[in-house]
């Protein structure tokens, strides 16, 4: 229970009601921690039930957003006035699931720079990168802060820590189009700038001008006139400054096409800091990606995963159901194609059925009369067949594209569709075994009490090892690390030679509400040494398999945790003799 310090609050108005609101709901807590459950038992519904009585003592009709109360609560904080308390943070949090992955995700857009790929389904307009449409959130959110990384980054974390969210631990998504058609000096700066907008917030806040947050509007806060972003002079000192900054930028995700990726790519992309790629299988039916014009087989799809995984990134495919010439049975062909066959098996996966927009050559297509897709009923049914075949170690990520419905020139509108498809999975009686479905959420496990689980598996000439600390009952998922033991890699070792005589681990992830990066562990599931007890075992199956070193592909931001588990920055690697 966070103590409340003896020290005299005096405020009047409205400003008093939130404080007697918060330490309402503090008291409520103090209450529970005497129950059976304890301070866990305190949900929403309970503080809601205060803020009624309180809302009604001074006859408010319109009771007060949540994000003015979390404001109020943060300041308190800071002023020394109240010691925060993790379980009524989670109550005020807007959106908790946000959270609930350990890490916040923040995407970023990138200007347009044409794309060398020529897919009839890609709509193409004027001054957006290719596949975008104007009126996505995604693309909205960019275009309100002129595709600037810092402008949308902080942008972001403003909305995200305004309502509640931690923020020191940040999973940034470049997402654009392909990443690596772009000029090299556009990308340096890009990514430089990613740095330098995380080490750079909270500097930035302090020249916020104060605005009704009862709006609940964050695309575009006021910074007063004066300020401006101290940029770093280099990209490595911008890495460097981000291994010690407050808001920490623990990964780095890329969108690209398989044909682009070589050694040489791959060595850039470790430059930048990048930890996980992904890319569009789209199909594993050569004659259906050629009729789509894509560009490339299974042949580039391969490389390109092999040489990922060599390297130790997160290998994420995108696949396409309703391709022009496919139908639902080639689908299902399709996706167990990916993971009966080693020479995929990625380690995520984002389903986005087809859909027709304007500005592409399928729309031609499909005015004549020479494409139609499925109907909701169809797609429904296939999508179910579809996530039913995901093994425990892949994480399905999407199974449909956010595009506004009014977009949408033939294809489905369902924008539930997942909800849907799951439902209907449950009342068949089936239970999905992906990441996703496994990842503790806000039940009652006890990551204190779970159990190591082994999964191991042939990939893209390499053995891979999902490690797992999991409840024994229901399998929910605490904490994961993926190792892989590479073969015939020497590819990547031409390019990077510090992973010679190494495994490497390609993802170290404990799930549960997100911790400050030095806050203690507790029931939630971080910082309770999940992570390091995955780490040893690792370390153990490597020896054993005779690997002389163990490396790791750390974003940036966690590269002292790996310091202080006896690694050492080598070449972009953290690298340990074991």
């Amino acid at each position: 229970m966070g103590n409340i310090v003896d020290k005299k609050v005096n405020f009047d108005g409205k400003q008093e009601i939130v404080d007697e609101l918060i330490y309402g709901g503090l008291e409520g807590l103090k209450e529970f921690s005497k129950t059976e459950k304890g301070e866990a038992g305190f949900t929403k519904e309970d503080f809601h039930k205060i803020k009624n009585k309180i809302y009604g003592k001074y006859k408010i009709k319109k009771p007060f957003q949540s994000i003015e109360i979390i404001e109020r609560y943060n300041e308190l904080i800071a002023d020394g006035t109240l010691e925060e308390n993790l379980f009524f943070k989670k109550i005020l949090r807007k959106r908790g699931v946000r959270s609930l992955s350990g890490v916040t995700v923040i995407s970023l857009l990138t200007k347009f720079w044409g794309c060398p790929g020529k897919c009839i389904y890609c709509p193409t307009f004027d001054n957006l990168p290719k596949s975008y449409i104007p009126n996505e959130p995604a693309v909205m959110r960019a275009q309100l802060n002129k595709f600037d990384p810092i402008m949308q980054i902080h942008n972001r974390l403003r909305a995200l820590e305004v309502t509640g969210h931690k923020i020191e631990k940040n999973d940034v998504r470049i997402i654009g189009g392909t990443w690596s058609f772009y000029p090299k000096e556009y990308q340096e700066t890009f990514i430089k700038e990613i740095y330098d907008a995380f080490n750079t917030y909270d500097e930035m806040k302090k020249f916020i001008e104060k605005t009704d947050l009862s709006s609940d509007k964050f695309a575009s806060f006021k910074i007063k006139q004066g300020y401006k972003a101290k940029k770093s002079k280099t990209l490595e000192e911008a890495k460097k400054l981000n291994e010690n900054s407050r808001l920490r930028v623990i990964g780095i995700a890329i969108e690209t096409r398989p044909d682009w990726i070589t050694p040489e790519e791959i060595k850039r992309l470790r430059s930048y800091g990048v930890t996980r790629v992904e890319i569009g299988y789209q199909t594993t039916i050569d004659e259906i990606n050629k009729l789509n014009k894509r560009g490339h087989g299974n042949k580039e799809s391969i490389g390109a995963t092999k040489l990922l995984k060599d390297a130790g990134f997160k290998v994420v495919a995108h696949m396409m159901p309703n391709l022009l010439g496919s139908n639902p049975e080639l689908d299902k062909k399709s996706l167990k194609e990916v993971f009966d066959n080693p020479d995929f098996r990625p380690d995520e996966l984002k389903i986005y059925p087809m859909m027709v927009t304007d500005k592409s050559e399928l729309t031609k297509v499909w005015k004549k009369g020479g494409f139609k897709a499925y109907d909701d009923k169809t797609l429904i049914n296939l999508t179910v067949e579809l996530e039913k075949m995901i093994p425990e170690y892949v994480r399905l990520n999407r199974t449909y594209r956010d595009i506004p419905a009014t977009e949408i020139l033939e294809g489905s509108t369902v924008a539930n569709l997942r909800q849907i498809v799951e439902d209907q999975i449950k009342a068949e009686g089936i239970k999905l075994i992906d990441i996703r479905h496994r990842e503790i959420k806000d039940g009652t496990n006890n990551p204190k009490k779970s159990i190591l689980n082994t999964y191991k598996y042939k990939a893209s000439l390499g053995e891979e090892y999902f490690l797992t600390f999991e409840d024994k009952n229901d399998r929910t998922i605490f904490s994961l690390l993926r190792l892989r033991l590479p073969k015939e890699n020497a590819e990547i070792l031409r390019v990077l030679p510090e992973l010679k005589n190494c495994a490497i681990i390609r993802e170290v992830h404990t799930f549960g509400d997100q911790l400050g990066i030095k806050e203690k562990g507790s029931t939630f599931g971080q910082h309770i040494g999940l992570g390091k007890r995955l780490m040893e075992e690792s370390e153990r199956i490597a020896k054993q398999a005779g690997f002389k070193k163990m490396a790791v592909i750390a974003g940036v931001g966690v590269r002292g945790y790996y310091k202080k588990r006896g690694y050492s920055l080598i070449g972009e690697y953290m690298i340990k003799n074991i």
